[in-house]
């Protein structure tokens, strides 16, 4: 390949311009996120059941589509949230499962499970990812009095979302807050009593109707017409003269208006009362392309609707801009840090340009290659290219350092010094880039989360990687012709930096040569057990003290700004209420100098997966963005802190829940300690809990602690004295039918030509449906005459449960516990040795936080770079043909992880997936040096040296090059470890393990490969 392009300069610069051109337009155009995508496939059945309790949806509804869907092939979890109204299961499936074939298999299994359900129950299909987290939050309040929130709901819903909808880079919309359209039929029982109309006439009258029947066709010999009753009301007023009874019209007993579903749900935005539009990219979107979609057509929107205020009370577009600006930049440091040190090893501006016009070849057409295979762009694809920074320029110099040695010490023409330098660096260059790839190749096959986070920057290292060795061997030598047109000779500045690096660092080859003389002298067994025992006894015990002390995570905690909290009132209370007592805190964060915006969502709705799914209507998520950590002195946990103070404070408060965002290692994942109680019977479970919650709250670490569901709902309870009934000639059933106060579906209003369907819904008019006290005194009709209800029934109040989860074919309830940065691993030893003493009867006790996640990742993670090792063993021996000389490569790796582990407490990181990540790119570094170290010691062994003089050479000659590319490496990786980049937290772990590991791996490979090369060297 060095041949071919060194006679075809111009075909190399074409394709090295091509490749700069389309990194520049992929760096421009490439959809940019956070992170990769990293969620398993989602599937949501969504269950509406009018008038159920919580413990019917789930044992009526819940209980039978999780027996189904369980059957599924590659489902990992299968749960369900029940509340007043609602069934929600969810279906959790591996990754290797596709979004769309887990829906349909989930909408196959309902087919099935359909025959078991209540008659009338007609569950829908969602599917949820990464992509169900809203871009962009639009918060819609009224500007003055002429317009209200349900006006503004009807709009949001028949012409906002649709024409948001229309625009082909935005994925979905969703319509949340309450005040869902409806019209309303307020029934007066006295009314209805001097008609003789009972509720069950009524409702049959509108179900007949008010429905479009198809009748059939006529089919004359030249003519086909279908014949149709419409009988679809078109507006309110025509309703209102429907016919009930002969001469009794619907608006003779009861008001009927276009109004809203009885509220269950609720929005604020920016401290507003308003309705949220939760816009959606599809799987695999842009963020940032979908929000600039967005707010474009938000500025239409606004000169349409004037009186409608829109304001973003939540968004990823700022993170994302400034993760991607902050590694821009990091990108920039890293490459200014990387060309210093170049320069302090070298001395060499001629290497300085090699390596600085190397690296933007490098990262363009590393850009230019994921653009054509439809990559993004994330924090993870920026920081494997400031990874990679100090080994590809290592290749460029390396090549040219050899040119510059045949010039200088072999005194060759420039010609042959490019030819011969070149080819023969050809070898280890090659063999250390392969080197590096086998050990990092299996971690992109590993399986589960592992996988799907850190498979984007494995190819892309790969990637940078092989880009970089391709031009090493092509472009380098071309530059060269250049380079020393004029000679080898060197500028004062260049005199003065090779002076420094000769009387500082450079006097250290003389202690390694010494290190490697005494492993030769007298007693030289004893002494080279000595080296050997005496390292591994430090590897030990680093390892043995360091690593507990550290702790693990699945990924470490950062500082994105935005602020998670879960917070709860009392189950009975409304969302009027709730929405009350939280106007102070909300007051309150106005004034904060930190606070930019903020989203508050009350219980649920039907559909809508993004904002308060699964909640109560007195119970409330509250998302709150921060300034950016680089403008405020307060860390995002000292703010947690503050918050948390501040809602505990709120009147009727009973949950107070805050931690920031992407507290655990996949949003599936409830709390960062999860202490999960089964059963197969609801009852007893919220107490057996109760006693959990109160054996862990004292947890170090831990800032809150909750419960996911109790038995606090004051519920009232009819009870129907069924012989009193039949003497009065009536069935529970016909009494039941005359209570219509749950706001029942009766019909649909679908002829109001510009707008989207309109529920009609039945209810008792006035206080009947509001106060207990008056619904016993509701007339009940039986063919005997009329009666109150407190004749043929008792109403009684008693506690029952709000909502109730299952998991896994069994209730469950979780105890949640929240965490600001301590060690997953610490906080659950703890918690497990807080339970030690707690009797807990008849449930089962298991860790679903983040401790289930680090299991999992560590194990597929260790499997990998154990299996990377395997992986590079056998490239070796391929490349050098000798397993003595592969083994003794590989012996150096174990030692490097003594650094590694005094990095990450030196920087005070727990061990986790990245830092294990770091560990591999540690090991592919350190061998890309012992390739060097080892290819020039058996050079020198065919040149006639014997081993041990060729052991002390080989250390002399790669001693700067060696050093240099850990140091560069080190200097590239500076701007992570710093944390540079809003993100960066999450992947600093890494950085922290290579620069520890580097600092000491690579003083030891210059100690023990030689040492180990000579001594097992069979002709010695």
């Amino acid at each position: 390949m060095f041949e071919f392009f060194y006679k075809r300069p111009y075909f190399l610069y074409s394709i090295i311009v091509t490749f700069f051109v389309m990194g520049i337009i992929a760096l421009i155009t490439l959809p940019k996120n956070l992170f990769p995508d990293a969620n398993p496939p989602q599937v949501i059945v969504i269950t509406q059941v009018p008038g159920a309790t919580a413990q019917v949806a789930a044992s009526s509804v819940s209980k039978p589509i999780e027996q189904e869907v369980s059957r599924l092939g590659l489902v990992t979890d299968v749960s369900s949230v029940n509340v007043a109204n609602y069934s929600i299961v969810k279906v959790d499936f591996d990754y290797e499962k596709g979004l769309n074939a887990a829906a349909v298999d989930v909408a196959n299994a309902l087919s099935i499970a359909k025959a078991k359900l209540p008659q009338g129950i007609n569950p829908a299909i969602y599917t949820a990812g990464d992509f169900t987290l809203p871009v962009d939050v639009v918060s819609l309040s009224p500007k003055n009095s002429s317009i209200d929130l349900a006006d503004i709901r009807k709009i949001a819903d028949s012409f906002i979302k649709p024409y948001l909808l229309s625009n082909e880079r935005i994925g979905n919309v969703e319509v949340f807050g309450g005040y869902e359209s409806a019209i309303n039929i307020e029934v007066d029982p006295f009314k209805a009593k001097r008609y003789g109309v009972n509720f069950e006439t009524i409702t049959k009258a509108i179900n007949v109707l008010n429905r479009d029947i198809p009748i059939g066709f006529i089919k004359g010999d030249n003519d086909f017409y279908t014949v149709t009753f419409y009988g679809e009301k078109d507006n309110v007023e025509r309703l209102k003269q429907l016919q009930i009874m002969p001469n009794v019209r619907l608006g003779d007993i009861a008001d009927v208006k276009w109004s809203y579903k009885k509220r269950t749900s609720g929005y604020i935005g920016n401290g507003k009362s308003a309705i949220a539009l939760a816009v959606q990219r599809a799987p695999k979107g842009s963020v940032l392309d979908v929000s600039k979609a967005t707010r474009d057509e938000i500025e239409k929107l606004k000169l349409q609707y004037p009186n409608i205020n829109f304001e973003i009370s939540d968004t990823q577009r700022d993170l994302i801009e400034q993760a991607n600006t902050n590694m821009l930049e990091a990108l920039r440091d890293a490459v200014v840090y990387t060309l210093l040190v170049i320069m302090l090893f070298l001395g060499n501006f001629r290497a300085i340009i090699a390596a600085g016009l190397s690296i933007p070849m490098v990262f363009f057409s590393t850009m230019a290659i994921i653009w054509l295979t439809g990559g993004e762009l994330n924090i993870v694809i920026y920081t494997a290219i400031i990874l990679a920074l100090g080994m590809l320029t290592d290749d460029a110099v390396v090549v040219l350092e050899n040119i510059e040695r045949h010039l200088t010490k072999g005194h060759e023409k420039l010609e042959d010094a490019i030819t011969n330098g070149t080819k023969e660096v050809l070898s280890p260059v090659f063999a250390g880039t392969i080197a590096t790839i086998a050990i990092l190749f299996p971690l992109m096959f590993v399986g589960g989360f592992p996988q799907k986070i850190f498979k984007p920057l494995i190819e892309t290292l790969i990637i940078a990687l092989i880009v970089s060795w391709f031009l090493s061997i092509t472009f380098i030598p071309l530059l060269s012709k250049w380079l020393y047109k004029n000679g080898v000779g060197k500028t004062k500045i260049e005199g003065y930096f090779e002076w420094f690096f000769e009387n500082t660092i450079g006097k250290l080859v003389t202690p390694y040569i010494g290190i490697i003389e005494f492993s030769n002298g007298k007693f030289r067994i004893l002494r080279r057990i000595f080296l050997t025992l005496g390292v591994v006894v430090v590897l030990m015990l680093s390892l043995k003290n360091i690593m507990p002390t550290i702790g693990k995570d699945a990924m470490p905690p950062m500082d994105t700004g935005i602020i998670k909290a879960q917070v709860a009132f009392s189950s009975n209370e409304t969302v009027e209420s709730a929405e009350k007592k939280l106007q102070p805190l909300l007051v309150w964060l106005k004034t904060q100098p930190w606070f930019k915006m903020s989203s508050v969502a009350f219980g649920s709705e039907a559909g809508v997966l993004s904002l308060g799914s699964g909640n109560l209507p007195a119970e409330a998520t509250i998302t709150i963005n921060a300034v950016n950590r680089f403008k405020r002195e307060l860390s995002v946990w000292d703010i947690e802190n503050i918050i948390r103070d501040k809602i505990s404070h709120l009147e009727g408060i009973k949950r107070d829940d805050v931690f920031d965002f992407g507290a655990t290692a996949l949003s599936s994942i409830k709390a960062t300690v999860d202490v999960r109680l089964s059963s197969p019977v609801v009852e007893g479970l919220s107490d057996e809990a109760k006693k959990v919650a109160l054996a862990i709250q004292d947890v170090h670490g831990l800032t809150s602690v909750s419960r996911s569901w109790d038995k606090d709902f004051m519920e009232v309870e009819l009870k129907i004295d069924e012989n009193k009934a039949l003497s009065y000639g009536i069935t529970p059933y016909q009494i039941a039918m005359q209570l219509p106060i749950k706001g029942q579906i009766i019909g649909l209003a679908s002829n109001l030509e510009s707008m989207n369907t309109q529920f009609v819904r039945l209810y008792l008019k006035g206080k009947f449906s509001q106060n207990i006290q008056t619904l016993k005194l509701l007339p009940i009709v039986t063919p005997t005459g009329e009666v109150p209800l407190s004749t043929l029934a008792t109403l009684k109040r008693h506690l029952t449960f709000a909502k109730i989860e299952r998991d896994n074919m069994l209730y469950s309830i979780d105890v949640n516990g929240y965490r600001a940065k301590r060690p997953v691993t610490h906080l659950t030893d703890d918690t497990i040795e807080a339970l030690k003493d707690v009797k807990l009867d008849g449930v089962i006790l298991t860790q679903a936080g983040d401790i289930a996640q680090i299991h999992d990742s560590f194990t597929r993670m260790l499997k990998a770079i154990g299996l990377g090792v395997i992986v590079l063993i056998m490239t070796l021996i391929t490349i050098y043909r000798s397993v003595r000389m592969s083994f003794i490569m590989i012996l150096v790796l174990p030692l490097s992880l003594i650094g590694a582990s005094w990095g990450m407490l030196l920087f005070g990181k727990p061990s986790c997936m990245p830092s294990l990540l770091g560990i591999l790119l540690l090991f592919g570094i350190i061998i890309k040096n012992a390739v060097l170290l080892i290819d020039f010691y058996q050079s020198y062994r065919e040149k006639g040296e014997n081993p041990f003089e060729s052991a002390k050479e080989s250390v002399r000659v790669r001693f700067r090059p060696v050093m240099m590319t850990a140091f560069g490496t080190i200097a590239g990786m500076v701007p992570i470890a710093l944390e540079q980049a809003v993100g960066l937290e999450r992947l600093s772990p890494l950085a922290d393990v290579a620069i520890g590991g580097l600092l000491i791996g690579t003083l030891l490979t210059l100690i023990y490969i030689p040492m180990y090369a000579y001594i097992f060297d069979r002709s010695d």
